[in-house]
């Protein structure tokens, strides 16, 4: 502290550079002799604003010159910096990593030799499993004198510009690849020893007996090894061994013997449902496995067990296919209320891990007959509770005319007929007619007949079923459901037109050979209540009948009368050359009729009155061209071509 007044010096001297003193110890200027303790408070700011000067200047000196030290390095190591014995200062990352790796290399293919009875192993670190993370020792080191915070970088800097910053490699050993390598070792070193066991062939259970001798002491051989590895230097010293008393030994093990043997001596019988099964002694022999417990002795040491993931593994690939199945749907009717014609099915799927256990269990135990666990799936559509599916009453029903259809027609009508009856459709979900009655084939009961096939009128199998879609179509308008595809069709039916339905009231399908139920090609509608829906269908040799079964929605349905619109007249006649007709064959197929577009409305209005759709279908019916079908040798012969 500074004090004011007079101020004795005992020592003036010291002083006499910085201040003139007068002889009675005052400071002399211009006029009379000030006290000393004054003189220094007035001098005082001027001395303090010169030390500050003086260490701003030197602060801009010395971050003048990290700053120079650190571009000087722009993307190098900085200097001073090794990673252990392997100088990178100043090296280029891909310099570094190299000079890195060199040495990583020469030290994972250095040797640990250890010696032992004459015996003498020599293996290289990677054998042992030594793995030196080269990359992750370059980051370190790269990352010295570049931290993230400013004063961190500083100190860094500053460090290295003082003395040499040697980092370790970074260096790991898997315990497993060295293990192995100790297994190896103990082999060496005679038979190896091991406890008493049990020897399982087929159903006969044998004893091995016991071994004493000496193996590796690894937990100090490990030791030796990272100590190897932190000295970055070989080692060769004796290898430490240790002598292996059995634990469990041959006269330890009758009684086991005989459990297990008697465990071999019969089959286990397992069942599902009406079904039953043995699994042999045998196969089940291969996964018996021992174990001993470290912290016990003599026969309380071995336990034997089956290896219930193996067993597990088995199980499943024996017993999957023999149990597993789908869950299969009743089939349902209606008759004042839905009714079950078959019986529904529940699914299962075996639980392997949980049988695998219930047979590990009774193997060693009362063999008593094993119920085989599955896990139940219920069909969506079940018969023992078909209230759930909450079909309550009639919605709407459609139908159409196929009195006086040729055979193969009215065969195939009855046949799409069949195969409908009986679709059910869940709570908000689509109807597919072409998915519900499957695809067309002969083996499905269909027949060739004419159909209509791009611009012409041909044949193939199933021709007629579009009656069976049309009569969908209009229990489905009458219903007021959502319909989501709807196809017309490309020339004027008249059979469509019976029974006081009018022109445009059609709906065709197609199933495209080889992909059957591609997109755009059915009829389909969404059911829009929460319950689901049944759909009946059947043909009585006049009328296909369509019914559909569910919850009322209470939709008010208003569909207008058709509404014609230009009519297109035939176009010139044309011949056809078949090659499936016999030689002398001129036949007229289509005769000329006008075509015709037609469209009419339907307004769906809910319980509250409010009206939910308001849709226009459209047709446009192409007009029918005459056409004479002639066999080859006929060609160019037909009044088509007469002029």
């Amino acid at each position: 502290m500074f004090l004011r007044g007079e101020y004795t010096l005992r020592h003036p001297q010291i002083f006499s550079s910085l201040l003139p003193f007068t002889a009675s110890g005052g400071v002399r200027r211009d006029g009379p002799a000030v006290p000393i303790g004054s003189a220094i408070l007035e001098r005082l700011p001027r001395l303090l604003s010169r030390v500050a000067t003086g260490l701003a200047l030197l602060i801009l000196l010395v971050t003048g010159a990290l700053l120079a030290f650190r571009s000087s390095y722009g993307d190098k190591v900085y200097p001073s910096v090794a990673v252990a014995d392997v100088n990178i200062g100043g090296l280029a990352p891909h310099e570094a990593r190299a000079a890195i790796q060199t040495r990583a290399d020469a030290l994972e293919q250095g040797t640990v030799t250890f010696q032992y009875s004459g015996k003498t192993w020599s293996p290289t670190l990677t054998e042992l499993g030594a793995n030196i993370d080269v990359e992750g020792a370059f980051n370190e080191a790269y990352q010295l004198g570049r931290e993230g915070n400013a004063w961190d970088r500083l100190a860094s800097t500053t460090r290295l510009a003082r003395e040499e910053t040697s980092l370790p490699l970074r260096i790991t050993l898997d315990q497993g690849t060295l293990n192995r390598w100790f297994d190896q070792v103990d082999a060496d070193l005679g038979l190896p020893p091991h406890d008493a066991s049990l020897i399982v062939q087929g159903t006969a259970v044998t004893i091995e007996p016991e071994v004493d001798g000496t193996i590796v002491d690894r937990a100090q051989a490990s030791r030796r090894v990272e100590a190897a590895l932190q000295a970055l230097a070989p080692v060769s010293e004796p290898l430490p061994v240790v002598s292996k008393v059995s634990k469990v030994r041959a006269g330890d093990l009758a009684g086991a013997q005989q459990k297990l043997q008697q465990a071999l001596s019969r089959p286990l019988s397992v069942r599902f449902e009406d079904q039953r099964w043995s699994l042999a002694p045998a196969d089940l022999g291969q996964f018996v496995v021992q174990q001993v417990d470290p912290a016990k002795s003599g026969a309380e040491a071995l336990s034997i067990t089956l290896d219930e993931d193996r067993l597990t593994a088995w199980l499943a690939d024996q017993f999957t296919a023999k149990v597993n199945r789908e869950p299969v749907d009743a089939t349902v009717g209606w008759n004042e209320g839905p009714v079950a014609l078959t019986d529904s099915v529940d699914g299962v799927t075996l639980k392997p891990k949980t049988f695998a256990r219930a047979v590990a269990e009774t193997f060693f135990g009362d063999p008593r007959p094993i119920e085989i666990p599955v896990t139940v799936t219920k069909p969506a559509v079940d018969s023992n509770n078909l209230a759930a599916l909450g079909i309550e009453a009639e919605i709407a029903v459609g139908d159409t005319n196929y009195l006086g259809s040729k055979i193969d027609r009215a065969t195939n009508v009855e046949a799409g007929a069949i195969l409908l009856n009986g679709a059910l459709v869940p709570p908000g979900g689509e109807f597919d007619f072409n998915r519900a009655i499957g695809e067309i084939t002969e083996e499905a009961g269909f027949v060739e007949a004419n159909v209509i096939a791009g611009e012409r009128i041909d044949r193939d199998i199933g021709g007629g079923i579009c009656t069976v879609s049309t009569t969908v179509f209009r229990a489905a308008l009458r219903a007021g459901f959502p319909i989501t595809e709807w196809n017309p069709h490309r020339y004027r039916l008249p059979v469509y037109e019976a029974n006081g339905w009018e022109l445009g009231y059609d709906a065709s399908i197609l199933q495209p050979e080889g992909d059957p139920f591609a997109a755009g090609n059915s009829f389909k509608f969404v059911n829009p209540t929460e319950s689901w829906l049944l759909i009946e269908s059947w043909g009585d040799g006049a009328n296909v009948i369509v019914k559909i079964y569910g919850a009322d929605p209470g939709y008010k349905v208003e569909i207008s009368e058709p509404t014609l619109g230009k009519v297109i007249p035939p176009g010139e006649p044309k011949e056809v050359v078949d090659d499936r007709l016999e030689p002398g064959v001129i036949v007229q197929t289509e005769f000329p009729a006008d075509g015709v577009e037609v469209w009419f409305t339907r307004d769906v209005y809910g319980q509250d009155g409010d009206l939910i759709e308001s849709r226009k279908f459209y047709s446009l019916y192409h007009s029918y061209d005459p056409v004479w079908r002639v066999s080859p040798d006929m060609q160019g012969m037909s009044p088509a071509k007469a002029g």
